[in-house]
């Protein structure tokens, strides 16, 4: 799928996080005005959108289109080894999208390649950049399956060649998404989750899909080397968390390695969700990579298999 649009999970993180930046959260202090910018690579895809904006005070209403900053200078360099800049790509404001900046070429992302990105907000401003690495290109060997009963002990799982990372160890992140999400083939401990009566008839009982729109796609935290087998011709097996499959029916896998940018905002994602030994609420400091700013610009690769979830036999 080519990220032709914004990716809203992350677009809210990143709003709440950078809403009141500049600002200490335990005194009084005067909100300052950053450049936020996002733009996520995903490789052999589209160059997708960069977009930028302003972050802004604790308790403002936030508006897409107030906080858009417009007439920015915004471009991509593709770097060597060196890191020099061996190309160049350039984004032109969308007319129609507050904040969206768009490739002027059709590009593609290039696996293993490193990026740079530019913005410059005004003629006094600072050039606000960053830079991401896009992990190595991968391929799905095959799925362990086409069909799995729910909870088998085998567990769902993918055979794929290894990708190198930048800086570190891969780390792998599952997105699962019902492709057939109905009442029927709501997994019963989720179903007991959603609707607080008992269901006693699945035919009459009248429902609908956004009634459990919350669980039609799940992402899994970040899965570490530790969690996936290596066999001796560097191919790796990583297994599929049953805990994230709440429908029976076929479900569309993806696998996909995070840079280290993207890592680390995953990381701080899930201690503002109460994942690590801070408090729910608590905010350390943003690990965003982004300098003269604030922000989020990474880049995955990634690979998909769909497979049948069955009922689990009686």
């Amino acid at each position: 799928m080519a990220m032709k649009t914004r990716n809203y999970s992350w677009y809210g993180l990143l709003m709440l996080l950078f809403v009141g930046l500049g600002c200490d959260s335990t005194v009084d202090s005067i909100h300052s005005d950053e450049i936020v910018v996002e733009s996520y690579l995903v490789a052999n895809e589209p160059m997708p959108p960069v977009w930028v904006s302003r972050s802004i005070a604790l308790g403002s209403t936030f508006n897409p289109e107030s906080v858009a900053v417009r007439d920015a200078s915004v471009v991509i360099y593709v770097l060597n080894g060196e890191g020099v800049k061996t190309q160049t790509i350039r984004f032109e404001e969308s007319g129609d999208e507050p904040g969206a900046y768009r490739s002027t070429t059709d590009e593609v992302v290039q696996a293993g390649k490193t990026y740079r990105l530019e913005v410059q907000s005004g003629l006094d401003a600072e050039l606000v950049w960053a830079e991401t690495t896009v992990p190595a290109d991968f391929e799905l060997i095959e799925p362990s399956a086409t069909e799995i009963a729910y909870k088998d002990p085998a567990q769902f799982s993918m055979l794929v060649t290894q990708s190198k990372v930048e800086g570190g160890q891969s780390v792998f992140v599952f997105t699962m998404e019902s492709l057939e999400p109905t009442l029927h083939n709501l997994i019963p401990v989720y179903r007991e989750f959603v609707y607080d009566e008992e269901i006693t008839d699945l035919d009459t009982f009248e429902w609908s899909v956004d009634d459990f729109k919350q669980l039609l796609v799940f992402t899994s935290p970040p899965i570490f080397e530790g969690n996936y087998e290596v066999f001796s011709d560097g191919t790796l097996r990583v297994k599929l968390p049953w805990f994230a499959v709440a429908f029976y029916g076929p479900l569309k896998v993806t696998m996909t390695i995070l840079d280290k940018n993207l890592y680390d905002f995953q990381r701080y994602q899930q201690s503002q969700q109460g994942g690590s030994t801070l408090s729910p609420g608590e905010i350390p400091n943003v690990l965003d990579h982004i300098e003269n700013g604030r922000g989020l610009f990474g880049s995955t690769s990634r690979v998909s298999a769909i497979v049948q979830i069955l009922k689990e036999a009686s």
